[in-house]
């Protein structure tokens, strides 16, 4: 259910961050693609579900380089992560992990009710957040 709001709304901004020259890949559960596809220059920004036990659809902020470098292994569904595979490949990454708080982990196709009454809020902040990131990365100001 929940677990996929990230997609949800990447799927929903993906044609705005594009026209702004980010590219945007959804990986899904295809950590090892993505990690492939970065480059040692890059701000990588990662959208994600977050259970943190906050507020349904608020928004986390976090640097790339302290989730890698401060947490051990990292609580991920998946055997193993995009982020486990930047520690163990030593590839400087400079970024931001983006986490949308869920509202239910359950089995399902949709999102929870409470995050599709919030989506197009959940939306623009997201945006907001990463037009921010962009304004501020040396690399994108001409």
């Amino acid at each position: 259910m929940d677990d996929g709001i990230a997609i949800a709304v990447l799927e929903n901004i993906k044609n705005i961050l594009e026209s702004m020259g980010i590219e945007v890949i959804i990986g899904e559960t295809d950590f090892q693609f993505c990690f492939h596809q970065l480059k040692e220059d890059d701000f990588v920004i990662i959208l994600d579900a977050a259970h943190l036990g906050t507020v349904a659809g608020s928004i986390h902020l976090c640097k790339l380089e302290e989730a890698i470098t401060a947490y051990g292994e990292t609580n991920s569904q998946h055997d193993m992560s995009v982020y486990d595979l930047m520690r163990l490949y030593s590839k400087p990454i400079k970024g931001h992990i983006i986490g949308i708080e869920i509202a239910e982990a359950e089995f399902g196709c949709e999102i929870s009710g409470t995050l599709k009454r919030k989506f197009d809020g959940i939306c623009l902040e997201v945006e907001k957040i990463i037009c921010e990131m962009v304004r501020s990365y040396p690399a994108f100001i001409e």
